[in-house]
């Protein structure tokens, strides 16, 4: 009998292809075929050596592409079934309250037969070169996101960095290229600043660090599979119960006034969550 072939449908975010990796890695670990279709994760394919990926499916062409596979794993969406194939819209299965990694995990026990451990890990594994955590003191903070509303104020990244310094730390701010000319007028000479062309060059820095800072991004869950102690910054508890990093050390922080409307918290919940209060956080992740 021919072994199953996988299609894995990547998501939007960084932080939802990693997590998607968890997929990739059971299903190598079940003996099947599988392939992600993700442009973005193209990127780490050096950190991924034991895995199929290829360029992010255009929605016209999945009729015929994803025609040869027997399963296809699509976070949402309700798109056309394919009558080759079993589509399995695994976002519509998560338990609420669960962090995405967990529920990917909990999903594999019941897509995958066979006598093998499901895992969450996903299966990243850094070049050789590198040396984990060589840095022991550098603090990557993490200050932007996809989304403006769920960035912490620029001015409290700032004084939480002023902070870590004056306890022997070294911060250093870190973003993609694109980001780093409209950051330099804020940090200035105060810290390093750092923009990175690609996602490998961002993962070897955050992995040859100590610690990890940031917004509620793909960056967290980025230090976070690297086993790099990280520090999540959340609008509200309930996001953050979902959203936040699943793999090693992780302390996740929100503000403890829950601002009623959505619109109201979406926006204004930076300014009740104090520089003490994270750093507090951060004195757990220590811990």
């Amino acid at each position: 009998m021919a072994e199953k072939r996988v299609a894995v449908i990547g998501g939007q975010g960084l932080g939802d292809n990693l997590i998607e990796m968890v997929l990739m890695e059971n299903s190598r670990r079940a003996g099947l075929r599988a392939t992600m279709f993700c442009t973005r994760m193209m990127q780490m394919a050096a950190w991924f050596p034991l895995y199929h990926i290829v360029e992010t499916l255009p929605m016209e062409v999945f009729d015929t592409a994803l025609a040869e596979f027997d399963i296809v794993l699509c976070p949402g969406g309700r798109l056309p079934g394919i009558a080759l194939a079993d589509w399995i819209y695994y976002n519509e299965l998560f338990q609420e309250g669960v962090p995405r990694a967990v529920n990917i995990e909990r999903l594999c026990v019941q897509l995958f037969e066979g006598s093998f451990a499901v895992t969450k890990t996903n299966g990243i594994m850094p070049p050789e070169s590198l040396t984990y955590r060589r840095n022991a003191q550098r603090v990557c903070i993490h200050p932007t996101s996809a989304e403006l509303s769920k960035n912490w104020l620029p001015e409290r990244f700032l004084a939480l960095a002023a902070r870590l310094e004056q306890r022997g730390f070294v911060p250093v701010f870190i973003m993609s290229e694109v980001e780093q000319s409209s950051w330099q007028p804020v940090i200035g000479s105060s810290y390093g600043l750092n923009g990175f062309a690609t996602i490998a060059d961002c993962a070897a820095f955050i992995y040859e660090s100590g610690y990890f800072i940031g917004n509620d991004s793909g960056g967290g869950h980025l230090a976070s599979c690297l086993d790099i102690p990280t520090l999540s910054i959340h609008g509200r508890k309930g996001k953050a119960r979902d959203w936040r990093p699943a793999w090693g050390r992780v302390e996740v922080v929100w503000p403890r006034i829950n601002l009623i409307g959505g619109n109201l918290r979406q926006q204004y919940w930076k300014y009740f969550l104090s520089v003490g209060a994270v750093e507090r956080a951060f004195d757990r992740l220590l811990d």
